[in-house]
């Protein structure tokens, strides 16, 4: 099997053999709710709502990514939400009532559409804020052929929970970034359609008669099978929680200057 050392010191000897090649579309798969039981506890930012995220999304997109949204109104409504106000995307709608549902009828949705290979799919939960420019190094992490994961997300907590005092990490750096290596994210990850091919049993495992996915444990195993999982440092997305907000960037400040809403 071979190591991310090892995979990532092959693709460099072979760096000036790569010509430039196309860049691939981003298909972007954003999961809400109309009312989500699991995150209520969650220690929330002041800055912070869907809302926010949702029009976030939107602002810092661009023509290279592609927008579909899935919301499972078990709980509610469509027309109550407010993606009722989505003109220009496309809506999926189901109603499964559970975060590992909603996951699960995700990665049927995305199965069963006509990717190319190549393609990137990036599964995005609604509580995540995006720096403008994420699409650009999003794209530079796929450049490298070693890379079978990418979240824009630098995990505050793997730099101070006990579990990860003695974390390994290999920290390199494209032209845009420094990343590093990380063991596992949550379910708002990017992958190559090719992948999500080859790992797909894995995914729906981990979902599959859970209320909650598993997605630690998920990547943990992914790990174990030889997948390399990166994040950047500073990160280019954050998920909404005060005590594991991306650090070094001010996430408030960059909600108002890419939202309305107030």
């Amino acid at each position: 099997m071979k190591t991310a050392h090892s995979k990532r010191k092959g693709f460099l000897e072979s760096l000036h053999k790569l010509k430039p090649k196309s860049k691939p579309k981003i298909h972007v798969f954003s999961r809400h709710c109309c009312e989500s039981k699991i995150s209520q506890h969650k220690n929330r930012p002041n800055h912070f709502s869907r809302e926010k995220c949702y029009e976030n999304l939107i602002a810092t997109s661009d023509s290279r990514v592609q927008i579909t949204f899935l919301i499972d109104t078990f709980y509610g409504e469509l027309k109550d939400h407010f993606l009722a106000k989505e003109k220009k995307h496309p809506i999926i709608e189901f109603k499964v009532g559970s975060e590992a549902g909603s996951f699960l009828k995700t990665l049927q949705f995305i199965r069963a559409k006509r990717l190319s290979p190549q393609s990137i799919i990036y599964f995005v939960e609604d509580d995540y804020i995006h720096r403008p420019g994420w699409v650009d190094i999003l794209l530079e992490a796929f450049e490298m052929p070693w890379v079978d994961y990418v979240t824009l997300y630098d995990h505050r907590d793997k730099y101070f929970l006990p579990m990860y005092e003695e974390l390994n990490v290999q920290i390199f750096h494209t032209p845009s970034t420094h990343w590093r290596t990380t063991p596992s994210t949550t379910n708002t990850f990017a992958l190559r359609q090719r992948t999500f091919k080859k790992h797909f049993d894995v995914h729906t495992a981990y979902s599959e008669g859970r209320t909650i996915s598993a997605d630690h444990d998920k990547f943990c195993r992914l790990r174990e099978m030889g997948a390399t999982l990166i994040s950047p440092i500073p990160g280019w997305s954050t998920h909404s929680e005060v005590e594991y907000e991306s650090p070094c960037i001010d996430w408030a400040k960059v909600l108002s200057q890419t939202t309305n809403s107030k």
